[in-house]
């Protein structure tokens, strides 16, 4: 270990680590290329030894630059990009994937030589994603609608010119522009879900749940709910989705709440996870002895432009009544506007209470009790929705996960009591 240590931290490892790091992760772009081309029995461009070549080339370019100038760099390229396009004509292999991928390895080869390891590594993972996962992709795009391409290009388009016109100030205690932030963020990890929907296409009804929750657990509950009444045989997969979908809930607020002050989401985690791990371990109980059918969530792409804004305005408007709440009225104050604001959403309070507690406007156990209430009066408009769209019987299978719920939440407050 001892001699190890020695040598990594010797100048002898110094010269030779750019290329070690190169061939590294040359090779498992190529080991992913040469899969493809074995399991698919079609001609492609490169393999595991072109590519773990092409990515040393890179790097050896960039060691000969440092001697002899960028033109080698230029060269080497154009000399790749020239081998590249003969060995497309040859082969006459459709698309060009490999051969953009065998550009790029290049550059992360040559990138290595810069001793940039940690951007060559997010770059190759990068590149592995895009190429491992074409069939998904590939759905996704088959699953778009033209509506969801406008919303997505409109909200872009918005938010490029939006953000550098709102004022860097303070008005009664809220920023335009953080607000804005704000509104992205919450788009951005909407979509997120909005995406892997796409990608799941039809799953298990839990499955579908826990996905669908990551989006809006109501809008999950609103889809659910009315099937109970068409397919009453498949009420218990409905519960376990409706449930599942609300115990997701609880990890998505504390990865919120972590963007804008992660110490207090350090904190937010024990609840959550107690909640969260209730509220599944009662949906998978549901379905552990039934048909898992397939099924789809219904949810509205999170970048339309009046989602957006609206969530905006809800959002600037819980942060300055909690602010106003809390000097004139304490602790009470922040509980109510807490309760109202789960009734229609918990994300602008969650955020609102993050950042009182990093500027010290609120205390860490009175904002912790006041996101789980606001999860709670949240879950009790859930549960109400089961009852007013749904069956008596889903509505009677959902109570003891969201009665679970609501006890993990308190549980979790203990825990925090003793931890504190």
């Amino acid at each position: 270990m001892e001699l190890l240590k020695e040598f990594v931290n010797s100048e002898v490892w110094k010269v030779y680590e750019p290329y070690v790091v190169s061939l590294i992760l040359g090779g498992l772009i190529g080991v992913e290329r040469e899969f493809k081309k074995q399991r698919e029995k079609k001609a492609s461009f490169g393999g595991v030894r072109t590519f773990t070549l092409i990515s040393l080339f890179g790097t050896l370019s960039g060691a000969l630059s440092s001697h002899f100038g960028l033109p080698v760099v230029s060269v080497s390229l154009f000399g790749l990009i020239l081998l590249i396009g003969i060995s497309e004509f040859l082969e006459r292999a459709p698309g060009l994937t490999s051969e953009i991928s065998g550009i790029i390895t290049y550059l992360i080869g040559l990138l290595c030589y810069t001793g940039n390891y940690q951007l060559s590594a997010l770059l190759t993972i990068s590149v592995l994603a895009i190429l491992s996962f074409k069939k998904q992709m590939h759905s996704f795009v088959k699953h778009l609608t033209l509506e969801d391409l406008y919303a997505f290009l409109k909200f872009a388009a918005v938010t490029v010119v939006i953000y550098p016109l709102l004022p860097d100030t303070s008005f009664y205690g809220v920023n335009p522009r953080e607000v804005w932030t704000m509104v992205v963020v919450i788009s951005s990890i909407d979509f997120l879900g909005y995406i892997l929907t796409k990608f799941a296409g039809e799953k298990g009804v839990l499955i579908a749940g826990l996905i669908g929750g990551l989006v809006s657990s109501t809008a999950v509950t609103a889809t659910f709910s009315p099937l109970a009444k068409i397919n009453p045989v498949l009420t218990k997969e409905y519960a376990a989705g409706i449930v599942g979908a609300s115990a997701i809930m609880f990890p998505r607020m504390t990865v919120l709440a972590a963007i804008v002050s992660p110490h207090f989401a350090k904190y937010l985690i024990v609840p959550s996870v107690v909640a969260f791990s209730f509220g599944v371990f009662y949906a998978y109980w549901l379905t552990k002895k039934s048909s898992e059918r397939q099924t789809q969530v219904n949810v509205n792409n999170p970048f339309e432009l009046s989602t957006a804004f609206k969530f905006g305005l809800f959002y600037a408007f819980i942060l300055f009544i909690s602010r106003e709440a809390l000097e004139y009225f304490g602790n009470l104050g922040l509980y109510t506007v807490a309760a109202l604001s789960g009734l229609s959403d918990v994300d602008p309070l969650t955020l609102s209470v993050s950042k009182l507690f990093a500027s010290g406007a609120v205390m860490l156990i009175p904002g912790i009790i006041a996101v789980l209430l606001s999860a709670f009066v949240n879950t009790l408009f859930k549960w109400f929705l089961t009852f007013s769209m749904g069956t008596k019987e889903l509505f009677k299978l959902t109570t003891p996960g969201f009665v679970l719920l609501a006890v993990g939440e308190v549980i979790g407050v203990l825990l925090l009591y003793l931890i504190v």
